[in-house]
């Protein structure tokens, strides 16, 4: 009876132990983590997530599966950060939008004319980027795991713009984000609020007569089939930014954590290094595709901004956050 009882325990202790692993407790669980990206399938924005899920899926011997989402098949960006917001999404591929939602004080790092360049705007993140996207993150509950820049926003239209002027009355899709619009109202320009997967046909009905991008998504979505003459304006300089869900990501082990962390940044820095300055490669493939390219006089619309900049300074951001920008 003893040699029963004993024999009983052992059993009992397996099938707890097989019950645990099944069920997800411990090393063995495994994980399906979705990235709900916003970015085309394609190019270095793109590669980022791929090497992150090659770098996680082996470093994790499999334990995390992860499924990418391209071209918001998960939903609008609002959606998507909702998703990241609420834990219901555990990963995103997004721009700037999170902050204009959640945090708009710390929205400053899309403010059209003010980062004097590419250098600039690295600068500004290496020195205050933990400030402002660990602010963020306070209020959103997103985690900025790792970013890649992804170059400066230019103008694209089916006549050249040269001067302020050259845009007065041009019907230009922008995205729903205060102070771009109320910069290109000031520059003469007729604002139109168009969702970003309905551009592409804005632009070939007419709908719309211009409108701004970086150079990796006008190649990506080919507008370059809608519209005629790129514009070097780089007013606007745009990152692509790996985000996690603090909600799901709160539920893993440290070591966990560390692992997801360490293949993000180790994925975004070997595409960095490969794509360096992803604007001279598009710039050129669009040239290619059949693209003029137009110097704007850009003094002329850094003129203009800088008011309209100032005036958002005083009511919508940090304070003495423009004024760091500034000195950097």
């Amino acid at each position: 009876m003893k040699r029963f009882f004993i024999c009983l325990l052992v059993l009992v202790t397996i099938c707890s132990s097989l019950f645990a692993s099944g069920s997800g407790e411990g090393t063995a669980r495994h994980y399906v983590v979705n990235v709900a990206s916003t970015f085309a399938p394609e190019g270095p924005v793109h590669q980022v997530m791929v090497e992150f899920k090659e770098n996680l899926e082996t470093a994790s011997e499999g334990r995390f599966e992860v499924v990418i989402h391209p071209s918001g098949a998960l939903g609008s960006v609002r959606e998507v950060c909702e998703g990241l917001k609420a834990g219901t999404i555990e990963m995103g591929a997004i721009g700037m939008e999170d902050l204009t939602y959640y945090a708009p004080e710390y929205s400053i790092l899309e403010a059209p004319y003010l980062f004097r360049d590419k250098e600039h705007y690295l600068r500004v993140l290496e020195e205050l980027g933990d400030e402002i996207f660990g602010g963020a993150q306070e209020k959103s509950g997103i985690i900025t795991s790792a970013w890649f820049y992804r170059g400066a926003r230019m103008v694209t239209a089916n006549k050249p713009i040269v001067h302020p002027a050259d845009l007065q009355g041009l019907k230009f899709r922008l995205p729903s984000i205060p102070d771009r619009i109320a910069v290109f109202e000031a520059l003469g320009a007729s604002p139109t609020i168009v969702d970003f997967a309905e551009l592409y046909m804005a632009m070939k009905t007419g709908t719309v007569d211009a409108q701004e991008n970086p150079p990796e998504t006008i190649y990506s979505y080919k507008y370059y089939e809608t519209q005629k003459y790129l514009m070097l304006t780089s007013h606007i300089h745009t990152l692509a930014r790996y985000m996690t869900s603090e909600a799901w990501f709160n539920t893993l082990s440290a070591e966990d954590q560390a692992m997801i962390s360490r293949a993000w940044e180790d994925a975004a820095a070997s595409v960095t290094e490969e794509y360096p300055d992803p604007d001279a490669v598009y710039i050129d493939m669009l040239q290619e595709a059949g693209m003029e390219i137009v110097e704007p006089a850009n003094e002329e619309f850094i003129e203009i901004a800088a008011p309209v900049i100032a005036e958002f300074n005083e009511a919508n951001w940090k304070p003495g956050l423009m004024e760091q920008i500034i000195n950097l």
